[in-house]
């Protein structure tokens, strides 16, 4: 009576395409370091203000709130992106999560270089 249902389409045999899940965790758990780094180089660099006299240093940084933004921002950025990783690792495009956040993690790195400078 129950005659079994035939597919074409065999579910366990199709592997999960994109990149590897361990790509994404290893480029996940890599924003912690660099958050580090970065937050350490913006600390670096306003003790690096120390030597100077309100005439002797042209660049004196972004200001107060967005150096807060730029130098306590990235601990949160990496624990937004394992948060994140958690439920998208698996996920075809999920490798972009960690490569988003490391992306902006340079760019804040960037910016403080640029903005500290000599």
């Amino acid at each position: 009576m129950n005659a079994p249902v035939r597919s074409d389409v065999d579910v366990r045999s199709h592997p999960r395409s994109g990149s590897p899940v361990w790509l994404n965790w290893l480029l996940a758990l890599l924003t912690v370091p660099v958050a580090m780094a970065v937050s350490l180089f913006a600390f670096g660099s306003v003790m690096g203000l120390a030597r100077c006299t309100s005439a002797g240093c042209q660049h004196m940084g972004p200001g107060e709130f967005w150096f807060g933004v730029l130098a306590y921002g990235p601990p949160f950025l990496a624990l937004a992106t394992l948060a994140v990783s958690f439920f998208t690792a698996t996920r075809r495009h999920g490798v972009w999560i960690p490569i988003g956040a490391l992306a902006l993690l340079l760019a804040d790195l960037a910016l403080l270089a640029f903005t500290f400078r000599p």
